[in-house]
């Protein structure tokens, strides 16, 4: 099979390594029908026009160069497609590239094997960042790809990075193996365009990326092969929120009066722990934020952390998870004093999880957002 000698060097050319995972990726090949996914699989139409990334080219080295941007709809992402259309979408990309590295091979008479990846940070906001379904299936995607597409990486260029890029890349970076971790290189949010060209020709790289490259028409976003983030419209929904958080273990429920809001004290005593929510509203929505306040300092303000922002549960419930670098207080705020009529009824769960508590998922883990 072609992709053993990868597994094998993945491996360290360790054979009994080398063997089990060959075995745990022939079961992943049946399972998502990647033998056939070029040919057989139709994707979701909402993923095809919203999930944002594109092949955009070739490096100065032949190898495909895939964008990806970090600030698409995470909700929306989650909402329109099931778990299994999104792994399999992610793969789909990944047999694409990997076919365009074969096309290369033998257009030019040397073998071009991996494919470069620039993930751009632009846009990425707090609740973007904090999205724990989001999280939770990247983590997955890590894992699925780094056991399934070993040495495939050639380079992955971090672009427009912020604290954001580093909350999320501070729990990615648990799992991912130190040869693909190597392949990292951040770029910063100024400056980039010029890394970027370092590795990619002008005329191969589209304008909003500091190339050459624009539409017919002149537009330098590329929107005629370039899919940017935009909101997925609802009518995609596949369906509405059953509201079964209501009816969970452990959840706990909140009335929040016209003209109020509660404060949720957590207290933190180990730095680099995970404050992890999930919450729904009855009906309508409500504004939800996060402070610190450092214990050591007894009158110090609490900091907004997490902008307000109001938020409507309507088809799935709110879900989060933010790293707690400094020990302290956290406080949750659920806002109703816009409301001038309406009490809300909130049903959550909030949690705070040890340093070592976060782990990456396995394939049956219950998340829906991949990327590669």
């Amino acid at each position: 099979m072609s992709y053993f000698p990868f597994l094998f060097k993945a491996r360290r050319f360790n054979v009994e390594n080398a063997e089990i995972m060959l075995r745990k990726h022939i079961t992943f090949r049946k399972e998502y029908e990647v033998d056939t996914i070029l040919t057989d699989f139709t994707p979701p139409e909402a993923l095809v026009k919203y999930y944002p990334w594109a092949f955009i080219g070739y490096d100065k080295e032949d190898a495909p160069v895939r964008y990806i941007s970090m600030a698409g709809d995470p909700k929306g992402i989650l909402g329109c497609a099931t778990k299994k259309d999104l792994i399999k979408y992610n793969i789909l990309a990944v047999e694409q590239d990997i076919k365009l590295a074969e096309e290369q091979t033998k257009k030019l008479g040397k073998p071009v094997t991996q494919i470069t990846y620039i993930h751009d940070f632009g846009e990425l906001t707090f609740a973007k960042a904090t999205n724990k379904k989001a999280i939770e299936i990247i983590l997955l995607g890590i894992n699925l790809f780094q056991d399934n597409y070993p040495e495939r990486t050639k380079i992955a260029l971090e672009i427009n990075t912020s604290i954001y890029f580093s909350m999320m890349f501070s729990i990615f970076k648990k799992i991912v193996a130190s040869e693909l971790l190597n392949k990292v290189h951040v770029l910063g949010a100024e400056g980039w365009e010029a890394s970027l060209l370092k590795y990619i020709d002008a005329d191969q790289l589209p304008a909003f990326l500091g190339g050459n490259r624009t539409d017919p028409d002149g537009n330098p976003l590329c929107h005629s092969f370039v899919v940017h983030p935009r909101d997925v419209p609802e009518y995609y929904y596949l369906k509405k929120s059953e509201k079964k958080l209501s009816s969970s273990p452990g959840v706990k429920k909140l009335n929040i009066t016209r003209f109020s809001k509660v404060e949720l004290p957590f207290e933190v005593t180990e730095p680099n722990s995970f404050l992890e929510w999930e919450f729904e509203t009855k009906d309508r929505d409500i504004a939800f934020a996060v402070y610190f306040q450092e214990n050591s300092l007894k009158q110090s303000k609490p900091v907004e952390i997490l902008p307000k922002q109001r938020l409507d549960t309507y088809y799935e419930p709110e879900t989060g998870i933010y790293k707690c670098i400094k020990a302290g207080t956290y406080i949750v705020v659920f806002d109703n004093s816009y409301s001038w009529i309406h009490s809300k009824e909130i049903y959550y769960k909030m949690s705070i999880r040890g340093p070592e508590e976060i782990e990456g998922p396995n394939e049956k883990t219950n998340a829906s957002h991949l990327i590669m």
